[in-house]
């Protein structure tokens, strides 16, 4: 049975998609290892302003992150390093400290925590957080991104966990743009070029790095990547497509919109879907987002978002997967 197969499967035998905490997609030269996980995610971009400003606002996302999650959250990866250290209790003044390093210009770091599911070779953590300033001659997208686990250990989703926290994430953040829901997980090293197939068949499952659309999307800082679950749009992007008003009536009561200091968060229906393109399943309300949100999204790639099998083209994939609910 094909792999992606296998995993629908899965989900349909065990009733629901917790079970995707429990599994994780195999690398083709070594099953024992992960190319990726499934999980919940968010991510946020943040126009070129004043670098204490910046560095601030990922301060505090990351001590929020660590507030949501105290007890899956227990290392920290620092600046210009390459392994994490354990850490216990609230690392604000660890990260403070780690900021206030010179050069006092760019930063990023990440927050993180290990679930062990199994797997024998196992890099990839479904708890992470991570922070990307950029230093202040450039005029690229600063970003922060956020993943965790779908469910609780009690079973129950993380949904209205995400809405909450992508709300105050929005608050603390300013974000010109970003988008949360379901999402791949990947080892910072990303191995995009073994889940081709997972991206066809699941579009709901959003691919989140960061810095490579901040990288191809350059100086072009009010236009998104794509929509998820929940698409963040601020206050500048709001009024190009018309105002909130025109908003609502185009996307409510089959989507809510959410208000934050400063933009708004667009829910596409009560819950996150993963839809399945072999049964024809596109998320409806994923597609009444999409389409309002056309005249404002990116398409200008150079490279392309992720990795390719051998054969395939970047940019045509990148294109086929960001118009995956036109």
């Amino acid at each position: 049975m094909d792999i992606n197969q296998a995993v629908a499967e899965l989900v349909k035998r065990e009733g629901g998609i917790c079970i995707f905490d429990k599994i994780a997609f195999p690398l083709p030269y070594n099953t024992d290892a992960v190319a990726c996980k499934f999980g919940l995610g968010a991510e946020l971009y943040m126009v070129p302003t004043d670098q204490p400003v910046l560095r601030q606002r990922a301060l505090e996302f990351l001590v929020d992150y660590w507030k949501t999650f105290p007890d899956k959250v227990n290392r920290f990866l620092a600046r210009d390093t390459r392994r994490a250290v354990k850490f216990s209790g609230d690392p604000r003044g660890r990260i403070q400290s780690d900021i206030d390093l010179p050069p006092l210009n760019g930063y990023g770091a990440a927050l993180m925590g290990m679930v062990d599911i199994g797997v024998k070779i196992d890099n990839v953590n479904p708890y992470r957080a991570d922070v990307l300033v950029r230093r202040a001659e450039q005029r690229e997208l600063s970003c922060v991104t956020a993943h965790f686990q779908i469910c609780n250990g009690q079973g129950k989703t993380n949904f209205d966990v995400l809405l909450a926290a992508t709300l105050r994430w929005c608050a603390i953040c300013q974000p010109v743009h970003g988008s949360a829901g379901c999402a791949f997980v990947f080892e910072n090293d990303q191995k995009s070029e073994y889940t081709q197939q997972l991206f066809k068949r699941f579009p709901g499952f959003d691919f989140q790095d960061g810095g490579w659309f901040a990288l191809e999307a350059q100086d072009v800082h009010y236009r998104i990547k794509c929509v998820n679950w929940l698409t963040v749009l601020c206050d500048a992007l709001v009024e190009e497509l018309g105002g909130r008003d025109k908003m609502r009536a185009a996307l409510e009561p089959v989507c809510e919109v959410h208000d934050y200091p400063g933009g708004v968060v667009i829910q596409a229906g009560a819950f996150p879907q993963i839809g399945d393109t072999w049964r024809d399943e596109v998320p409806e309300a994923y597609r009444l987002v999409a389409r309002y949100t056309k005249a404002i999204r990116f398409e200008a790639y150079r490279e392309g978002l992720f990795r390719v099998p051998q054969g395939l083209d970047d940019n045509e994939e990148t294109l086929a997967w960001i118009r995956r609910f036109d």
